[in-house]
């Protein structure tokens, strides 16, 4: 919403910026949410390796979904979202335990 009202007043360097800043949050959200459900899966059914065979799951089962856009566009917002507010958090916690 930020950069629709900043590319209506004419403003396009700065929406743009928070267009492609946006992109990028919920991108790294949304590798951080596929790695996550991948790696439990793969902990759950004790399968080897479950840090690099649950990547490999998640980015799996997320690229099974793009055949259906509607489908993959969900993800993608949710996942991005739940990813990045994984991280702030992860992020907070942290720096409160200093």
């Amino acid at each position: 919403m930020p950069a629709m009202a900043l590319g209506l007043t004419g403003l396009l360097g700065p929406a743009l910026l928070v267009t492609a800043t946006a992109a990028l949050v919920i991108a790294t959200g949304l590798s951080v949410s596929v790695y996550d459900v991948g790696r439990a899966v793969a902990y759950r059914y004790k399968l080897p390796v479950p840090d690099a065979v649950g990547a490999l799951l998640g980015l799996s089962a997320f690229a099974a979904s793009l055949s259906y856009a509607p489908l993959a566009f969900a993800l993608a917002l949710v996942g991005g979202a739940w990813g990045a507010g994984t991280l702030f958090l992860t992020r907070q916690h942290l720096r409160s335990a200093e």
